[in-house]
């Protein structure tokens, strides 16, 4: 008996990813810096879908700012292209100084001029009723 033609779907699960979130064709993941990274500049290796990919970081780039890897992700299910790979930068903020980058820290914060808040530390100073721009420490 003759079958004729069919068509069969099949529907993948695809587990969920520790490194690569999706968006459609798109992929987003996040990749670690270190403070004088973010404030210098410099060069950064994350991971990418099909191999370890060398980000070039700008001086001067904050938390949650994303580089884009433009074709580095899915292939689109139309048959045309690749979706983009978006690298989202987290700014790894240390929990332990050595007593020499505290105080360069501390030296940073003293020329500081735009802090909302205060500074553990370090006081503002005020002269003629305006501020100077100034700080020094409360020590």
């Amino acid at each position: 008996m003759p079958v004729g033609k069919k068509e069969v779907f099949i529907t993948f699960r695809v587990q969920k990813s520790p490194v690569f979130r999706r968006d459609g064709a798109d992929i987003h993941s996040d990749v670690l810096i270190s403070v004088a990274q973010a404030v210098l500049g410099g060069t950064a290796r994350a991971q990418g879908l099909y191999e370890t990919v060398n980000l070039s970081i700008p001086a001067g780039i904050q938390t949650d700012q994303r580089i884009l890897l433009s074709g580095k992700g899915i292939a689109r299910i139309s048959g045309y292209g690749y979706g983009d790979h978006y690298v989202h930068v987290k700014v790894r903020v240390p929990k332990i100084l050595t007593d020499r980058q505290k105080a360069l820290l501390m030296s940073y914060a003293e020329d500081e001029t735009e802090v909302e808040g205060t500074v553990n530390g370090v006081t503002s100073t005020t002269a003629g009723g305006g501020s100077s721009g100034k700080r020094s420490t409360g020590n």
